[in-house]
């Protein structure tokens, strides 16, 4: 298992003091949502929400408080027929495992960071001077967080997820952190690169659909395929995913030659409890071969072990534990 060399104890992370989560319940026309709910780094009276249609997975730790939908609760999804949409497709609209770790690894420093880590939270709270790309958003948690605290993002995903998720929570988020106050004066109108950008706390946010299996040529103005990072979430827990994900991933390391931009990916571990190999599952072995096929580099910046649920071989469902990887992948082939 190659991956237990990126179990470095001094990237261990443990979680943020300070840093919480937690979910409500909110009901509107006979329709139930749960609102994911976190602070901004040290501003407790700062708080970023998102409307889900599921509780989350993985994204509540201790004794933070989760939502519990009934059976009567959960609706059918509306979306089942929607033109590129999959069931891989509707986990978007639920909070993840690996969103907490990025968002704490980026924008909630501590002591033990590594130096890389440390610059990189340097450039995300750096207002208005940094452009992140968002593969896979969601309901739009860590891009949306990210532009809170200084970043200019924007966040892409499926046609439905944008419009029936990213969009609308950006609005709030808009909307709800609007007397946050701004530090920097002579940042005060939208970036030209960001076409329908939206004040998002101290940065700016923009969301468009992106199709991982299209060229982004097709999909994106040069100026949005130039970016600092490109940022991804829980994203490849399906193998099927990898490839297009990194065909983008790749595409856009091209297209922003001159900016040298790096890959930040969480990710958790899926793989089977005897170490095997997952026809279905990405593992992280397998994260770890389709980097180094495509002549990249990668570093683990910060990696946790989490509670998780896990069915054994009759199909009861008992409590374990796994780990989630931050990791920085490169392409160092090429010169700027």
């Amino acid at each position: 298992m190659a991956y237990q060399q990126y179990m470095q104890k001094e990237r261990h992370r443990p979680p943020s003091k300070g840093f919480q989560c937690r979910e409500d319940i909110e009901k509107e026309d006979h329709l139930t949502s749960v609102i994911f709910k976190c602070n901004l780094p040290h501003q407790q009276q700062h708080v970023v929400e998102f409307n889900c249609r599921e509780p989350s997975c993985g994204a509540l730790e201790g004794e933070e408080e989760g939502a519990v939908l009934s059976e009567d609760d959960y609706a059918v999804d509306p979306n089942f027929f929607d033109e590129g949409y999959s069931m891989a497709g509707s986990t978007g609209f639920k909070v993840w495992t690996g969103s907490r770790l990025l968002i704490e690894a980026l924008t909630w420093p501590q002591d033990t960071d590594c130096d890389r880590l440390k610059e990189i939270q340097e450039c995300v709270k750096n207002v208005g001077g940094t452009r992140i790309i968002e593969l896979g958003a969601g309901v739009g948690v860590v891009g949306t967080y990210l532009s809170a605290v200084g970043s200019q993002v924007l966040l892409t995903d499926l046609t439905t997820l944008v419009e029936n998720a990213i969009d609308t929570n950006l609005e709030r988020n808009e909307r709800i952190l609007s007397n946050m106050p701004i530090d920097d004066d002579n940042d005060k109108s939208c970036p030209s690169w960001l076409v329908n950008g939206q004040r998002i706390g101290k940065g700016w946010a923009d969301a468009t659909p992106l199709d991982w299996t299209k060229p982004i040529s097709e999909q994106l103005t040069d100026e949005q395929a130039s970016i600092d990072f490109i940022i991804a979430s829980d994203v490849v827990f399906l193998a099927s995913m990898m490839k297009s994900l990194f065909d983008t991933v790749e595409a856009l390391f091209q297209t922003s030659k001159g900016n040298k931009p790096s890959f930040i990916l969480s990710f958790q571990k899926r793989d089977a409890q005897d170490g095997t190999d997952s026809v279905a599952f990405t593992t992280v072995d397998g994260v770890l071969a389709a980097v180094k096929e495509r002549g990249w580099t990668i570093e683990c910046l910060a990696w946790r072990t989490v509670a998780v649920k896990r069915e054994d071989e009759t199909g009861s469902v008992k409590d374990d534990t796994s780990e989630v990887f931050v990791f920085e992948i490169k392409d160092d082939t090429s010169s700027s």
